[in-house]
């Protein structure tokens, strides 16, 4: 789903109401709700992801597409554990 849909059911629930707008998107109040209550937790989880990208090209800043295993050994040297998936988006 979109976050745009929830941004423009947050703008315009004032005038038309929660329900009406879910209703005539086709989605449901509680898919809203529940991105409403996810907010924090999705932007820690993006300000997590953004340090681990940076700390990796700060380690690597001349490789372009890295391998997970060349771009992970040096964090595992250092006793920082990442994901393949977190290296990967580097």
């Amino acid at each position: 789903m979109s976050p745009r849909r929830w941004d423009f059911v947050s703008d315009n629930r004032a005038d038309f109401g929660v329900k009406r707008i879910c209703q005539v998107l086709g989605v449901s109040r509680c898919g809203y709700y529940r991105h409403q209550a996810t907010t924090q937790a999705r932007a820690a989880r993006q300000a997590e992801q953004a340090a681990a990208v940076a700390e990796i090209r700060e380690i690597q800043p001349n490789i372009t597409a890295p391998t997970a295993p060349r771009a992970s050994m040096p964090n595992s040297a250092r006793g920082v554990g990442r994901s393949i998936a977190s290296v990967s988006r580097a």
